[in-house]
């Protein structure tokens, strides 16, 4: 009750600090609900006519909010559980089954998927763009695979960096902490030749152990280059790339299974990697739009006692046009390789060591104007591979936004499908081995089935838009979500290896035995209650079922009840003191995971600012305040989980 109090005392201070300011520098309420959003429907429409639930994390909510990761820019967004298992992992999920390799959640950077072939889900500390490199973050909830394809089933984020138009000039940061012991930002950009523009950039950072019996630390260098040129009046090229280094430490299990004769293991792992990104877009004189966007990514991971190793190449054409006064459209055709494995020889293996995979795929979207204020939107994705021999993925939205438009009610109906990665289809792994009796091991094996189907879902939405005054909005959305086909693991006989000593192995392989259903909720406002402060509360609301089909003798998976919480409640409020100064307050409020070991926390971030001259601005972020020490999730995946920990963070940015 204490921390609770102490953050309603903390708002209640600071709305006396902001009475009788001046305006926000940020657009107004009215004005930010006809942002341009172009995740939704890959197309740019405006954020109060979209037919989905959608949050959009601008750049001065970036800017303002002292995160140093986009994971904890994530945080801000309805609806998306973030938390951090250490230093450098973290589970983020949208509408339940978080896990650290949560996948059901497509990720994508400029358009460019960053969702991993091995073993599903994002390394999310191979992501570690400088904040300040990114324009904005699209999070849709509810599935999104009509338009991005497989795996986008309980949401889609989208990060967008900024345009190197513009920038004329230079970025130098540098700060420091307790948990972020060093950090160093470097930016420079400026034109290239009479239509062109480029930015380049670098990142450093080192961050310590979590504290007492952690073994967390870890470095990293991320560097990259956008450039932006005008092929001609009708004719664009964004050409960029990026390479990244870690070099971390984590705490682990000798086994995933846990027991007696479980051992901790201070394990070492080095990841690296890069991409390389173009896209051409061509806009014809009836205002259709044509893009044609190629990426190449690649890592090397060593985790697990393995080399693990994956390519992607992905090439994607996209049309947008209108036809008549009516009917808006947009297709496209896309194919993806990729090839993922890992060396041999390791407690995690594959079988075959390697694989390259091929998905081929065609959308097609339509957005009918039924009336003035009442639209339909039908869609469907086509998709094919070498494992899975077709499948469709379609989807219905209606929107009605009656009188001026001040007010939008919508509906959608949409399917999805999570395709197993090779994990799924071709893991070997001895998750424990045990010594029963003298001269005998026991061996708990799990391996993957080349057989294996399709996660699916079928979702179902409704949702109210609105802004109430020109300092009032409110975004509510509801859904509620059938899965099928889940992935469970299935027993299978135990066998005898005779020898010295005798082994006796007990064998898992994966299936498709479970099932899940959900509902649940979301609500999001945005309060100007001074014309100097702005508060954004939300809270999320999710339940769930998981269940086993009548024939499996198994275990689920993943877990929708148990890996997300039922209640997710945030406030975020940004007060400009004066032209100089600003104060920024997030409090982030995690429900106690239902049949879970970690129990309910809050979480308070605050943000002091000061310009103290022209392109010079000095600033101190304090996280986790509340508690010296907080677990937000426990140990998963042999890995032990470390608190976040109280942390003060100040850093200089000089512009020039």
């Amino acid at each position: 009750m204490r921390s609770y109090r102490a953050s309603l005392w903390l708002l209640v201070v600071f709305a006396g600090a902001a009475v009788g300011q001046k305006s926000l520098s940020d657009a107004s309420l009215e004005q930010l609900l006809d942002t341009q959003v172009t995740s939704a429907s890959k197309k740019e429409e405006k954020l109060n006519r979209i037919a989905a639930a959608v949050f959009v994390i601008r750049s001065e909510d970036i800017r303002r909010s002292g995160a140093t990761s986009v994971p904890d820019l994530l945080r801000m967004a309805p609806g998306v559980d973030v938390q951090q298992l250490d230093a450098s992992v973290w589970a983020i999920s949208i509408r339940g089954f978080n896990s650290r390799f949560s996948n059901k959640v497509l990720v994508t950077v400029d358009g460019r998927s960053v969702y991993s072939p091995t073993f599903s889900g994002v390394y999310w500390d191979h992501e570690t763009l400088p904040v300040e490199e990114i324009d904005r973050i699209e999070v849709i909830r509810g599935p999104g695979a009509t338009l991005w394809g497989a795996n986008a089933v309980n949401g889609v984020i989208n990060i967008f960096t900024r345009s190197a138009k513009g920038v004329n000039g230079g970025l130098i940061s540098a700060g420091g902490g307790a948990q972020t012991q060093s950090l160093g930002v470097a930016e420079y950009g400026g034109a290239a030749g009479s239509d062109g523009a480029y930015r380049v950039y670098g990142r450093f950072s080192d961050t310590p152990n979590s504290g007492r019996g952690a073994d967390d630390r870890w470095a990293g260098a991320h560097g990259g280059f956008r450039s932006d040129w005008g092929l001609s009046q009708r004719d664009s090229l964004t050409v960029e790339g990026d390479v990244f280094s870690n070099r971390e430490h984590a705490l682990e299990y000798s086994s995933w299974l846990g027991g007696s004769t479980n051992a901790l293991v201070h394990q070492g792992l080095n990841s690296s990697g890069g991409s390389l990104m173009a896209r051409w877009t061509h806009t014809t004189k009836g205002d259709s739009r044509i893009s044609l966007q190629a990426s190449y990514d690649s890592y090397r991971r060593t985790e697990f006692g393995m080399p693990e190793k994956a390519r992607d190449i992905d090439v994607e054409f996209q049309q947008h046009a209108r036809w008549g006064s009516r009917q808006d459209i947009v297709w496209g055709l896309s194919y993806r390789s990729s090839r993922a494995g890992a060396d041999p020889g390791g407690p995690i293996s594959f079988l075959p060591s390697y694989e390259t995979n091929a998905w081929y795929s065609m959308f097609f979207q339509d957005e009918i104007r039924l009336t003035r204020s009442l639209s339909l939107t039908l869609g469907e994705r086509l998709e094919y591979s070498g494992h899975v021999h077709g499948q469709d993925e379609p989807s219905l939205r209606v929107t009605w936004a009656p009188g001026e438009g001040r007010h939008t009610f919508w509906a959608a109906a949409a399917d999805a499908d999570r395709q197993p990665s090779r994990a799924d289809t071709a893991i070997q792994w001895n998750m424990r081995s045990f010594q029963p009796a003298p001269g005998i091991v026991a061996v708990v094996a799990l391996s993957g089935n080349p057989q294996i189907e399709n996660e699916h879902v079928n979702d179902y939405e409704l949702g109210y838009r609105t802004a109430i005054s020109s300092g009032l909005s409110l975004d509510i959305a509801a859904f509620g979500s059938l899965y099928n086909h889940l992935s469970t693991w299935e027993p299978h006989p135990a066998s005898v290896v005779v020898g010295s000593p005798v082994r006796i192995v007990s064998p898992f392989e994966f299936a498709n035995l479970g099932r899940a259903t959900d509902y649940g909720g979301e609500v999001s406002m945005s309060w100007n209650p001074y014309s100097r402060w702005r508060l954004r509360p939300s809270y999320s609301y999710l339940h769930a079922t998981v269940e086993r089909e009548a024939a499996s003798q198994g275990a689920t998976t993943a877990s929708v009840a148990t890996g997300f919480p039922q209640n997710l409640v945030s406030v975020r409020s940004m007060i400009d003191l004066n032209g100089k100064t600003q104060f920024d307050q997030s409090v982030y409020y995690t429900a106690r995971l239902p049949g879970g070991t970690v129990p309910g926390h809050m979480r308070l971030d605050l943000r002091l600012s000061r310009r103290i001259r022209e392109g010079v601005e000095v600033s101190v972020t304090g996280q986790n305040l509340l508690r010296n020490r907080t677990m937000e999730f426990g140990d998963l995946y042999e890995l032990v989980a470390a608190p976040s920990l109280r942390s003060i963070y100040g850093r200089v940015a000089w512009t020039f």
